[in-house]
């Protein structure tokens, strides 16, 4: 029993001490409440009822401050629609080039020789010039052409080295209202081996790295005026151009416009732009619900943009199906896919473009540019040097409005708010916090009190000083 009593009596003694110290900061603080607490004098139901009002006015402050917090956590932006167009510079759209025909026709034998070894006299070369044209110029929801081919080993081969390898070179021209110092990059894309211009998103997709210069001016944007802004294209060849945002790539699910010979085809295109305000990019990508051209999601990634993320997703889902993913997606990780492979993945072309009912969950881009189709006029030329061309002129309408991302709730309004609270309900402020501390500091760190004994120092009365003083002054005149 000798033990559990001392234990009781460190732990009265503990307790009392407690109790003591805080005591002493009630009535030292100047947060309200808590002085009438432990005032002297005062009944314990009155005691208790101010516990009582203290204990909800600090729950006040908690429950505000923490809903700030989330506020400033989750939802410190807001998009705002603005409306004056006159001072704005507009971006051009991005143009991604897809020729029907991908296969140079002077590349083929050389892909055939060192590929199979087999000349243009041999009986199998018709073969192999079909399975070239069947890569080269198959996409990713039209993979039937592989019926053919998937059960030949021997075609087990590098397919997107060697739609590559076929690709013919740029040949198209090209003139804007505005000074393009950007070069046709060529791509891969869902489509295909492509070219791209005015884009700032190909560093993944790129067929060879893009040169940093080439890509410094990109995106090109043009001012508000009474002037038109365009980007016009022409080529021999039958080409499917795919208008998209300069941050994005081509998403070949829309509807491209396609262009042949002695086409000549004019269209007007709307544009809502997204911009960001001050301070925006500063906050973390889960407070601005937002990504940057330069936030790649992956470390493999070298960019960000809603459709390269989107066909990650189409990576993923294909690799779940048929074991493999297209050569379209060379940059991912994952085995690639053969013949046979792609033949596979020819059923599920339905499942691959609606991301087989699985959200595909991919971030807002904070920049960004939707180009829309108004209207379409074409015209044949049938005769004369312009029919063996085609040509196509893409007009952008300034737009009127935008949307601006902005931050109303900065980091000195979630300290204003929690300053409000804590003055609003304990009538607190930055010094009284600051006492808490001090407080906490002083009692860590001050040693204890020494035990000094108080002496008292023996006094004269005042009439015994009277005559002392009378006897040396008397006793000084005597020796006069």
């Amino acid at each position: 029993m000798y033990p559990q009593s001392k234990r009781e009596v460190r732990n009265c003694k503990i307790i009392k001490t407690v109790f003591a110290c805080c005591k002493e900061f009630f009535m030292q603080t100047s947060i309200h409440g808590l002085n009438h607490i432990a005032a002297p004098r005062r009944h314990w139901a009155e005691r208790i009822v101010w516990v009582f009002i203290t204990a909800m006015a600090v729950w006040g402050v908690v429950d505000i401050s923490l809903g700030q917090w989330q506020r400033y956590n989750d939802n410190p932006t807001v998009v705002t629609l603005e409306k004056d167009f006159r001072t704005w510079r507009f971006n051009i759209p991005a143009l991604t080039a897809c020729e029907q025909d991908r296969v140079s026709m002077e590349k083929v034998p050389n892909a055939i020789k060192s590929r199979w070894n087999i000349g243009e006299e041999d009986q199998k070369y018709e073969y192999y010039h079909r399975f070239i044209k069947t890569v080269a110029n198959s996409d990713l929801f039209h993979l039937n052409g592989y019926a053919e081919f998937k059960d030949d080993a021997t075609l087990n081969v590098n397919l997107y080295e060697l739609a590559v390898e076929v690709l013919p070179e740029h040949r198209i021209k090209m003139g804007s209202s505005e000074t393009l110092l950007q070069k046709w990059i060529p791509i891969m894309t869902e489509a295909g081996a492509c070219y791209t211009i005015n884009s700032i998103a190909v560093a993944d997709v790129a067929l060879v790295k893009p040169d940093k210069n080439n890509t410094l001016q990109a995106p090109t944007t043009c001012k508000y005026s009474s002037q038109s802004c365009y980007i016009m294209v022409e080529s021999a060849a039958k080409i499917d151009y795919y208008i998209h945002s300069p941050y994005d790539v081509a998403n070949v699910m829309v509807t491209p416009s396609t262009v042949y010979p002695s086409l000549n085809r004019y269209t007007e295109l709307s544009s809502m732009e997204t911009r960001t305000g001050l301070g925006v990019r500063e906050l973390p990508p889960k407070t601005r619900h937002c990504l940057y051209t330069d936030e790649p999601v992956k470390p493999s990634r070298k960019v960000y943009s809603t459709h390269t993320c989107r066909q990650d997703c189409r990576s993923r889902l294909a690799q779940k199906l048929c074991g493999c993913k297209p050569f379209y997606y060379f940059y991912d990780d994952g085995p690639s896919c053969t013949p046979s492979g792609m033949w596979c993945l020819a059923a599920y072309s339905q499942t691959l473009a609606n991301f087989g009912g699985i959200k595909c969950a991919c971030s807002q881009q904070c920049l960004g540019s939707v180009f829309r189709e108004i209207s379409k006029e074409d015209q044949i030329w049938d005769r004369g040097p312009f029919q063996a061309r085609g040509a196509v002129r893409f007009t952008v309408q300034a737009p009127r409005t935008r949307y601006t991302r902005h931050i109303v709730f900065h980091l000195q309004d979630l300290v204003v708010s929690f300053g409000g609270a804590a003055g609003l309900f304990l009538g607190a402020s930055f010094i009284s916090f600051v006492e808490i501390g001090y407080f906490l500091l002083e009692k860590l760190f001050r040693g204890p009190p020494t035990n000094t004994k108080m002496v008292q120092k023996p006094t004269i009365p005042y009439d015994e000083t009277v005559k002392e003083i009378t006897c040396i002054l008397e006793e000084n005149f005597n020796k006069r």
